[in-house]
Order: structure tokens, then sequence, then C-alpha cells
């Protein structure tokens, strides 16, 4: 993806990044084991760190490209 893709002018609240990456971990976690190393420290990162800090468009870009690698 181009860097424009990610400037996207705050179309998700911070919430509802929140609330779609949970819901990616949630669709992802039967499926760590199959994951490349990369791949699985970024999803648990991702669930250690999203309470916290947020996610941010391109976390989510990258979590919605798992779901859709693992977990379809």
């Amino acid at each position: 993806m181009t860097r424009i893709a990610f400037n996207r002018d705050d179309v998700l609240t911070p919430q509802d990044r929140i609330d779609s990456a949970r819901k990616c971990i949630e669709l992802l976690a039967p499926e760590v084991d199959a994951m490349a190393e990369r791949e699985y420290q970024f999803v648990g990162e991702m669930q250690d760190k999203i309470d916290r800090y947020g996610a941010t468009e391109r976390q989510l870009a990258w979590l919605r490209d798992l779901v859709e690698k693992y977990a379809q």
C-alpha cells in the first residue's frame, strides 16, 4: 500500500480502531501456530499494548491482512 492509503482523515475513531483490532486478534488467536515468527510476535505485541496505546491505521491494516491470510 502507498502511504496515502493510511491517511484516511480519521475515518475511524481511536475506539473504533481498538475494537476492530481486538476483533482481529480474537479471530487470529486459533491460528498463531501457523504464523511466521514476525507475524506471531506482532499479534502478541498488539494484544499486550492495545489497551494502553490503541491501534494505528497501519497496525490495523496489518492485522486485517493477517486475518485475510489465516482466518478465512
